[in-house]
């Protein structure tokens, strides 16, 4: 297609989907990328170019004040947190570029990356969320915590994933706040989950879709989980309660809202993700939103579909070797059970026959990488 994609990304398989979203959906985007795993990306048949970064930061810098002018505009994705928070950092400049995800005004999306801000608008629409405290990294932990809890940061950019753990004691959770990034960060109520829900969706000119939702079911306490349905969402109260929050919110371009079921069937908030999360390849056997939200950003209101297209009702997606890893690896899986699935899956993150560089780099580099840790040993 002549729409010029530009992707601006972290490393690893979610930015590979996004790649791999748009070269099925007919788009050959460029790809700038940062982190170990790049090479793993840049490798797919889909890039029309792309060139690996030191940082975010440098990749900022290149769009700023390298990338050329055209008279029609690029869109411009972005995979993970980081990318989408520079973007929104520099809205005003960039816009004149390229077509971007945005959130209406310069440093909006900021504001909505804060947890606790986000927490808010969830409650305003009824949503239900864990108990959550506040703490830094100087004032005495209350004795009045019941444990265990799950810190967070307050927004994932400032500490990431690295701050996320579950602390069972007064005593870990000393521990813990030493080495989290952020000087002031979350405690909350730990859910014991029995899914991990995603409502994958996108908004445009004040119309919101979402079709599907991931409904994840094997993981461990401690981490997220790599398999799950896909299931096509019914219109209900949960559904409508997202798309208001979403329409109020006032946001343009992909996201995903996230959920955990505990083990009574009561859902709770988590967070949205204002950016691309790498898990809406799994959903394209019913619906390729990259693809649709390329293929619609320029339309006028009018001109917008009340609804999209989509195809099937339910099917399996899995991130194969985090699941192999986390599930047969760990012991707590039959490997005959786990292939069986495997087979069966619809989706998968890494192997893709119509793509198959990707899966040869990471063998080589994972061989390599094994290799030189046989040759350390002493």
């Amino acid at each position: 297609m002549d729409q010029r994609v530009v992707v601006f990304c972290g490393n690893g398989y979610h930015s590979l989907g996004l790649i791999r979203c748009l070269g099925e959906g007919g788009y050959r985007p460029e790809c700038y990328c940062f982190g170990h795993k790049c090479d793993l990306i840049l490798s797919s048949k889909y890039i029309s170019k792309g060139k690996k970064f030191e940082s975010a930061e440098a990749i900022l810098d290149h769009l700023l004040h390298h990338y050329p002018y055209y008279d029609e505009k690029p869109i411009l994705l972005t995979i993970p947190d980081v990318p989408a928070f520079l973007i929104d950092q520099h809205l005003d400049e960039l816009k004149e570029k390229f077509v971007l995800m945005n959130a209406s005004e310069q440093g909006k999306l900021g504001y909505w990356m804060d947890k606790r801000n986000m927490a808010k608008m969830a409650q305003k629409h009824g949503f239900s969320i864990p108990w959550t405290i506040e703490l830094s990294r100087e004032e005495a932990i209350p004795d009045s915590i019941r444990y265990p809890v799950f810190t967070k940061s307050i927004r994932t950019v400032d500490g990431g994933k690295g701050d996320e753990s579950i602390c069972r004691s007064k005593e870990e959770l000393e521990e813990k706040r030493k080495i989290i990034a952020s000087d002031r960060f979350l405690v909350t109520e730990y859910i014991q989950k029995k899914y991990e829900i995603d409502y994958f969706g996108m908004a445009l000119k004040g119309r919101v879709y979402i079709d599907y939702y991931d409904a994840i079911s094997r993981f461990s306490n401690d981490a997220f989980g790599y398999y799950g349905d896909i299931i096509k969402c019914q219109h209900d109260d949960f559904w409508k309660k997202c798309t208001a929050m979403m329409k109020e919110i006032g946001y343009e371009g992909l996201f995903d809202i996230e959920f955990l079921e505990d083990v009574n069937g009561k859902r709770y908030f988590m967070e949205v993700n204002f950016r691309v999360d790498g898990g809406i390849y799994k959903v394209t056997p019913g619906i390729n939103l990259p693809a649709e939200w390329c293929r619609l950003v320029n339309m006028a209101q009018k001109d917008l579909p009340e609804a999209l297209t989509t195809r099937k009702q339910r099917f399996t997606g899995m991130t194969e070797i985090q699941d192999f890893k986390s599930s047969v690896a760990h012991g707590s899986m039959n490997p005959l059970k786990w292939f069986w699935q495997f087979c069966r899956t619809d989706k998968y993150m890494l192997l893709n026959l119509r793509d198959p560089m990707p899966v040869l780099v990471w063998l080589f580099t994972s061989s390599r990488r094994e290799c030189l840790r046989f040759t350390h040993i002493p």
